[in-house]
């Protein structure tokens, strides 16, 4: 009886003609004029019979086209679409994606480095400030975003999706808080991406220290930028503690492990400009965030002069564990006498164009000096308190 209700109700709203077309509508929308059955909906979904197996097996004489829901057909018997051709009934694949699980942030404002584990069938991700997929940043298969222009004590949300031929997982938030709490002395955790600044992918947990004689308010990594660990003494060759080379006032590092140079790139052989280091190339203020930087030449003169350094086994012996690590040749980017002499770039520029100031040392003496600008030195960064 209220089927017959409904039909007559239809007819009487004008949604059914008994010679064409039913429409169902939650408004007052018509049917197409393609379709014989026309379903409306902004809140509501379409709802297919659902059945086992059996049940489906046990419908006599199906129709050619007739389609159920099966709720144990699919693989590892989940459910599945079921259309019946004529002569057999086929079932659709109802693939699915999961979601990211989130991993820890790295948060230095201005920055944030939002980080989300891999998705094993993932094709790749999306990224977002709101829960929009359709605005979405398209990160392919990067597991991490940095984001600037972040402020403390806020509390920050992002969205991220995985993708697959499947389609989009459901987004799962990440969440970051960026107070203020953070002192010299504590670690600086930071995730190198390879490009126009780190040679390479790695992250690196840079410790800290202030109190050094000549410099006592500021802040000091006490290993080398880009370096694994700090140096074991002050004559390590090891790669790890060495760390990257820079030319100066150029933001691209370089790795050397002794043998080949990353990124394998043409050598700048002549740079005579007149500018200090600036803080758009200076990979510090890239690298750790807005208030780090290289040190200036009367930054190195004070610690250098105050401490009495006189060679390099007293700048290891400082806290700030000054090492040999060699430097590049400024004619081809070779690597030049590591575990024999430290040439530590400062962000001052010499009064001639072609040279830079360093801190310079080896086993008879120690002192500022000036090199030439495409000289790949080691780089120790500083912040102010």
């Amino acid at each position: 009886m209220k089927t017959l209700y409904t039909i007559i109700l239809l007819i009487f709203l004008g949604y059914f003609d008994l010679y064409s077309q039913v429409g169902i509508s939650t408004g007052e929308a018509q049917p197409d004029p393609s379709a014989i059955l026309d379903v409306n909906s902004t809140s509501k979904g379409f709802l297919l019979p659902r059945m086992t197996y059996d049940e489906r097996n046990a419908i006599v004489n199906p129709a050619e086209g007739l389609i159920v829901f099966c709720t144990d057909c699919g693989l590892d018997a989940t459910g599945t679409l079921c259309v019946f051709t004529g002569s057999v009934w086929y079932t659709f694949n109802l693939c699915k994606i999961n979601a990211p699980d989130p991993d820890n942030n790295l948060a230095f404002p201005p920055t944030i480095i939002w980080k989300w584990n891999s998705v094993s069938d993932a094709t790749g991700y999306k990224w977002s400030n709101s829960n929009d997929l359709l605005s979405a940043i398209d990160m392919g298969s990067d597991t991490l975003k940095i984001e600037s222009g972040i402020t403390i004590d806020t509390l920050y949300t992002r969205y991220v999706w995985a993708y697959n031929d499947c389609g989009y997982s459901t987004s799962v938030s990440l969440t970051q808080s960026t107070n203020d709490s953070w002192v010299c002395g504590d670690t600086v955790s930071i995730s190198h991406i390879a490009g126009v600044v780190a040679p390479v992918n790695k992250t690196v947990a840079y410790n800290t220290v202030s109190n050094i004689p000549g410099e006592p308010t500021k802040c000091w990594i006490t290993k080398n930028l880009g370096a694994d660990q700090q140096a074991s003494s002050v004559n390590d060759v090891s790669e790890l503690s060495a760390g990257w080379y820079w030319q100066f006032n150029r933001k691209q590092g370089y790795k050397h492990d002794g043998v080949t140079r990353t990124p394998a790139t043409t050598w700048i052989v002549s740079i005579t400009e007149s500018s200090n280091w600036t803080s758009a190339n200076d990979p510090c203020n890239i690298e750790l965030g807005d208030a780090w930087r290289v040190p200036t030449q009367l930054e190195w003169y004070n610690v250098d002069n105050t401490g009495g350094w006189l060679s390099s086994t007293n700048a290891y012996a400082s806290l700030l564990k000054l090492h040999t690590a060699g430097y590049l040749s400024e004619s081809n980017g070779s690597l030049i006498l590591r575990g024999f002499y430290g040439s530590y770039w400062s962000s001052t520029q010499y009064s001639n164009n072609a040279y830079g100031y360093q801190l310079f040392f080896f086993s008879g003496n120690c002192g500022p000096a000036n090199y030439l600008k495409p000289t790949g030195s080691s780089v120790r960064c500083i912040k102010n308190p």
